[in-house]
């Protein structure tokens, strides 16, 4: 099995330019691809919550993804409104709804019971890292869903030749009964979204930058942004005490086993 380069401790990035990263000691994994005059990177967030010494900046996302092409963010993690109030505000852009990760049963990974105390913690594993040719991987799981008997691991494996991402998450159910699955994508406010049929999506940026995400048939999928009700969905926060809406593709399914979901994304 191959391994992934790690990352620079001082800065987070990996050592040379072309290099995928992992960094072992805040459990955090970068893809990294250059080809074709394009510069892509995706995160990979596999920490354990309780892991950061300033739990007021945890949020409940575990193995969720942002993606950047060209320094331009695509996929993001959605920031945070403010750190110090404790409202509904705080309590989305911290919780996993916020995330580009599953949510089960309506419940985030780790649940907030004041603005910095965190009940429930998870443990996040990372199962493999592979770097082998042009195809990178990594596949991780957590926890945080144990009380309902529900356990997500998720893999993803990157083809730098063909700048395809395949990512499958999988829900595993130890217990017998229905559970409610919840995957969203957040793209960052400048990116635009179009929905091309019920499972295939565009996302366009600037310099013509161009992805498309085809999702899995087995999920319901629907286009939302700067919702409030039924919940709060699809916002980013750049900045302490603002934050605006953003185009989030909304994906839902009710299962009563294991199952895999799998999503692609092809970078043009």
């Amino acid at each position: 099995m191959g391994k992934m380069a790690k990352l620079d401790k001082k800065t987070g990035k990996p050592r040379t330019g072309t290099e995928s990263g992992f960094n072992r000691e805040k459990r955090q994994i970068i893809f990294h691809s250059q080809s074709d005059q394009k510069d892509v990177k995706l995160h990979f967030n596999t920490s354990s919550s309780g892991m950061l010494s300033k739990t007021a900046y945890q949020c409940a996302d575990a193995l969720c993804i942002d993606l950047m092409i060209e320094n331009q963010p695509f996929l993001i993690n959605p920031g945070i409104e403010s750190y110090n109030k404790a409202n509904t505000w705080k309590t989305y852009f911290k919780g996993t709804i916020a995330h580009n990760t599953i949510r089960v049963n309506l419940k985030d990974q780790a649940p907030m019971q004041k603005p910095f105390n965190w009940t429930n913690q998870y443990k996040t594993t990372i199962l493999e890292t592979n770097a082998t040719g042009k195809t990178i991987s990594a596949k991780a799981r957590h926890d945080g869903y144990r009380k309902f008997g529900v356990t997500h691991s998720r893999e993803i494996i990157f083809d730098k030749s063909k700048n395809l991402i395949w990512i499958y998450d999988t829900v595993e159910c130890e217990k017998s009964g229905f559970h409610f699955i919840e995957l969203p994508f957040h793209f960052h406010p400048q990116i635009s979204v179009k929905q091309n049929n019920a499972i295939n999506f565009q996302a366009n940026g600037e310099n013509e930058h161009l992805i498309y995400i085809v999702l899995d048939k087995k999920l319901k999928t629907k286009l939302v942004k700067g919702q409030v009700i039924p919940q709060i969905l699809g916002w980013y926060s750049e900045s302490k005490d603002k934050k605006e809406p953003c185009n989030t593709i909304y994906c839902t399914a009710f299962i009563e086993q294991t199952i895999t979901f799998q999503s692609i994304i092809l970078i043009k």
